[in-house]
């Protein structure tokens, strides 16, 4: 709000902002688009939403060539990897993946036969909030060194993780009831749980689908160890609450907030409530995979993106302000309200922040959105989601085996990509 207010400022021009819920933005934004409506100059939009309204939205490489002429762009300073997953399709078919590129050239783009449809204003991703008092006190570092002969420390596999989730889950009271768990989980019927699922998958080295949007994860015994792994911290290992299954994301923030875990999976930096004595937190990357001697992170994240609404009768100064409000300057500024900026120089604008556990999330978030591993680019995305959530949890109930219920959903998916077109 407050960029927009000092746009208005600068220019003279005025914004009328609608701030709507998420569930109620998706309404309004297919509402409008599918009646060709112009009547919102800018949109913003979701990474899942543009194959269904890419027709919808103005391609803006030719307004970004200008600008990058003029100098008031700076495209390169976009964190790559988020920023050709956010905003980058192929104007032939838009589920194929963006091009890979590790600097950021529009003409490049275009001669893969790629368009840019929006500029990144926010991105997310998986990341581990954790309990720095808890690791760096003397005492657990002492217990944990007798029990595991090894250093507590950040754990960088998810088996060092559970390591981890097994040995802070326990009776801290001595009253028979386990009062901290190691970790959370999002494991309710919600996105988060198929997210979650998604970026195990991902540790073991499975991806949704290969380039023909044929599912990986069938018929795949990597694919199987991932979901037994997920189901095991709950299940077996127990290092969950056992309200588990009623967590997404804002649960998760409530019960790390409240001293329940020692861990915990979000996207965003959580907080704990005051109170929690010597509560402190800090930041670490989604575990991850040694290959050939090197660590490997794969985690989930999304970006939200501003994009140009194709029917508008003001283009120009709607992408100008488009490239305001996801300009470097303006991007620093969002520092101030913990935003998930998208400018490389925006996080180095972070490590002078005053608070060392806000900049050492923005490096772990940075870190994150470099290598993460984005949604399929599908228009029936909600269906797929779906049914993945409903095998996982299909699993985690017991009712089936792993690779019984990925099967089944990979022959439900493939059904619904043909259905789509696909």
């Amino acid at each position: 709000m407050s960029a927009a207010k000092q746009y208005e400022a600068e220019t003279g021009i005025n914004i009328e902002i609608s701030t709507l819920s998420y569930n109620s933005l998706h309404e309004k934004v297919f509402s409008e688009l599918a009646m060709n409506r112009g009547y919102y100059d800018v949109i913003a939009v979701d990474t899942p939403w543009i194959p269904k309204i890419i027709n919808h939205l103005e391609p803006l490489s030719s307004y970004m060539m200008n600008s990058q002429t003029s100098g008031t762009l700076q495209v390169q300073d976009f964190v790559s990897k988020l920023f050709l997953d956010t905003s980058v399709y192929n104007l032939v078919d838009s589920s194929q993946a963006p091009p890979q590129l590790d600097v950021i050239s529009i003409e490049k783009i275009l001669d893969k036969g790629y368009e840019i449809f929006s500029l990144p204003i926010q991105s997310n991703a998986l990341t581990i909030s954790y309990r720095k008092d808890l690791f760096e006190d003397a005492a657990n570092q002492a217990l944990f060194k007798a029990q595991y002969g090894e250093e507590l420390k950040i754990p960088e596999t998810l088996d060092d993780y559970l390591r981890v989730a097994q040995f802070f889950t326990r009776d801290i009271d001595q009253d028979g009831e386990i009062d901290l768990y190691g970790t959370s989980l999002m494991a309710k019927k919600h996105e988060s749980i198929f997210l979650d699922f998604k970026t195990f998958l991902s540790v073991h080295q499975v991806d949704l689908f290969d380039d023909q949007l044929n599912p990986v994860f069938q018929d795949n015994p990597n694919a199987s160890q991932a979901l037994i792994t997920y189901g095991s911290w709950i299940n077996d290992y127990k290092v969950t609450p056992p309200d588990v299954f009623n967590y997404s994301w804002d649960e998760v923030s409530i019960a790390f907030g409240y001293g329940i875990v020692a861990m915990g999976m979000n996207y965003h930096a959580m907080r704990l409530q005051d109170g929690i004595e010597g509560g402190e937190v800090g930041y670490f990357m989604f575990p991850g995979t040694y290959q050939d001697g090197e660590l490997i992170h794969r985690p989930h994240f999304g970006s939200w993106g501003l994009a140009v609404n194709k029917y508008s009768s003001h283009k120009e100064e709607a992408f100008d302000l488009v490239n305001y409000l996801t300009s470097s300057d303006v991007q620093k500024s969002y520092l101030k309200y913990k935003h998930h900026v998208t400018r490389t120089s925006a996080y180095h604008a972070a490590e002078l922040l005053d608070n060392d556990s806000l900049k050492e999330y923005y490096r772990v978030l940075e870190k994150s959105l470099r290598v993460g591993v984005g949604r399929p680019r599908i228009t029936n995305y909600d269906q797929v989601s779906e049914v993945m959530q409903n095998a996982v949890l299909t699993y985690l109930t017991g009712k089936k085996d792993a690779q019984i219920v990925l099967d089944e959903a990979a022959e439900e998916i493939a059904a619904l990509l043909k259905q789509a077109g696909y």
